[in-house]
């Protein structure tokens, strides 16, 4: 890609399409203007146009987005255009009567604002990379908070410079998160996720060099969950797909003219049943995380053990409830309440402890309120629980390797791995609430720090905050999506249909990027939001095109997005240069 594509391939002169139309059925709205092209002109959908006009005495420019193109010719019927070559596809009539190309164009703003349409024959321009960020609005942003995520597309092949987004919208001034829908494979949605905590890392890494001593300046610490295979533990190695002479210039277009894979990453994966370390990732360096029951008390992650469904009978969630109670003391330390596991008389200290302790106790007075269907229900879960989880769960020790996600300054990305739980996926939802618990705790304890934002990566966000659910992980991812953000944690979610998300968590991401979508699940009601145009867009978009939703956007930006340098799985992974973590430094 030339340097002069990536600006919006235009020279000193503006490049003139055509003119203002106004017959009828297609007349001008103050949302909407056509325009008849020039015979030697190509009109492309997507465009960035502009159109100067006289109005009460004043100049007015407006700035639109070609959503359509339609080409007509001056036959009457389609058995006419055949009479004209006599029916013979080899016939060229001495006369041609060339149609017209014409385009339909969506007023994103006007200078000065005027609610009304540009008149009739006034010329109209192809924009550049200047009036894209002006029709988008971007120039609005503040400066120092604006974030290139990818080039304006400007048609099929022109680029109109760096698509901005305002990074108030993304970490909690003016809304938060970041919501990410795809197809699986073509959607390219941890690819974009990645990306844009990529994009993160540099721009609060510069201000560090910049601003080493400002102590209101932008804090990140990413935490990538992987959910697939083992695919995002090759983020630090360098992707064979990544050309440098072909991809460089577009990163050269954000900003970034040294792309590069992430380093310094910690890699955490569930600890293997029996032993000390974490199961095989096919990669060293992988430190093993787990839970005791002390841990989980500890923790208050009882509750996040259990289905959905059980949580939700009232019987089980009391019976839960009291055996939580039963296994808890609290204590009051230094103004805050401390909780840890009540021995039960020396009887219970591990989870193999407390299957024995319950059936032993099943029948007694302990729990005489309860049924005894709930009672065994629970004694059922329970061990499917403790076994389904062993490894993950230290059956027979009271104490693992709990995840400790906190940082007090910005740091590199904890790969945190799901996928290996794939057999027990109730327990990746453990796993997914006691990460958010442990962040919701954390900012809520009077220990927040100005600038720190926790970017909390999680795909496939249909099956940990489904719609439509009230179980304690879908709860509490609703409670960070709907009142977190101002507290620093920001939720960069993804999924292949939207429709099937929390409504609360979905509509609470202030920013949404939208890849190559199924065309029944942009019929969704969910959708309704975006313009038919938008809609129709993201059926058909490449795997390097985004859609991004602004609430400043009139219309969603269509973006290009670099290659990325690193591997997005161990196939494409170029050789490895790894850097092991040990235990200490991640404790």
């Amino acid at each position: 890609m030339s340097e002069a594509s990536t600006k919006g391939e235009r020279d000193d002169a503006p490049i003139l399409l055509g003119r203002v139309v106004a017959p009828p059925h297609k007349e001008s709205t103050s949302e909407e203007f056509y325009f008849w092209a020039g015979r030697e002109v190509v009109v492309e959908k997507t465009q960035v146009v502009y159109v100067d006009c006289e109005l009460g005495g004043e100049r007015v420019r407006f700035y639109g987005l070609v959503n359509e193109v339609f080409r007509q010719g001056r036959t009457g019927s389609v058995a006419e255009a055949s009479d004209r070559h006599d029916g013979d596809l080899d016939y060229e009539p001495p006369l041609q009567v060339p149609g017209i190309t014409y385009a339909a164009v969506t007023i994103l703003r006007s200078d000065p604002a005027r609610l009304t349409p540009p008149t009739e024959g006034a010329k109209v321009f192809l924009g550049g990379e200047e009036e894209a960020a002006v029709a988008y609005a971007a120039e609005e942003i503040e400066p120092g908070k604006e974030l290139a995520l990818g080039v304006v597309k400007n048609g099929g092949t022109r680029l109109a410079g760096p698509g901005r987004i305002d990074l108030d919208y993304l970490l909690g001034e003016n809304g938060g998160h970041l919501n990410v829908n795809g197809v699986a494979g073509r959607g390219t949605k941890s690819s974009f996720l990645l990306h844009v905590i990529y994009m993160l890392l540099r721009k609060v890494q510069r201000e560090a060099r910049e601003r080493p001593s400002d102590p209101d300046r932008l804090r990140v610490v990413p935490i990538i969950l992987n959910v697939k295979n083992f695919d995002l533990f090759s983020i630090d190695r360098s992707s064979t797909r990544f050309d440098p002479g072909r991809d460089t210039p577009t990163w050269a277009a954000l900003g970034i003219s040294d792309p590069a894979p992430f380093t310094n990453v910690t890699f955490l994966a569930p600890q293997a049943r029996g032993s000390s370390n974490s199961v095989d990732t096919g990669r060293p360096g992988v430190l093993p995380y787990s839970w005791g029951l002390a841990d989980v008390i500890e923790r208050g992650l009882f509750p996040y053990l259990f289905a959905d469904d059980d949580v939700q009978d009232d019987n089980f969630g009391s019976l839960l409830r009291d055996l939580e109670t039963r296994l808890t003391r609290e204590e009051r330390q230094r103004g805050e309440v401390r909780r840890t596991l009540n021995d039960q008389d020396g009887e219970v200290h591990t989870f193999q402890q407390l299957l024995d302790w319950f059936d032993k106790n099943i029948e007694s007075n302990e729990f005489k309120k309860h049924a005894m269907p709930t009672r065994r229900k629970f004694q059922r879960r329970l061990f499917k629980v403790v076994y389904d989880g062993d490894g993950v769960l230290r059956r027979d020790e009271p104490a693992g390797h709990p995840l400790n996600v906190i940082s007090r300054e910005t740091c590199d990305p904890k790969v945190i791995d799901l996928s290996a739980l794939a057999v027990a996926p109730s327990m990746q939802r453990f796993v997914v609430g006691a990460i958010f618990r442990q962040l919701v705790d954390e900012r809520t304890g009077g220990r927040a720090r100005r600038g720190l934002r926790y970017l909390v990566m999680l795909d496939e966000l249909n099956r940990f905050a489904p719609r439509g659910q009230s179980d304690p992980v879908t709860r509490l991812i609703e409670t960070v999506a709907a009142e977190m953000r101002s507290q620093g944690i920001i939720l960069l979610g993804a999924q292949q249909q939207a429709s099937l998300v929390s409504t609360r968590v979905f509509e609470n991401s202030g920013i949404k990027a939208i890849g190559k979508s199924g065309a029944m699940e942009m019929n969704r009601e969910i959708w309704k939001f975006l313009g038919e145009s938008a809609r129709r867009k993201a059926a058909v978009l490449e795997k390097t095109e985004k859609l991004l939703v602004q609430d400043s956007f009139r219309e969603p930006m269509l973006v290009q997005v670099p290659m990325p340098p690193w591997a997005l799985n161990p196939h494409e992974a170029g050789p490895p240069s790894f850097t092991s973590r040990r235990r200490d430094e991640y404790d």
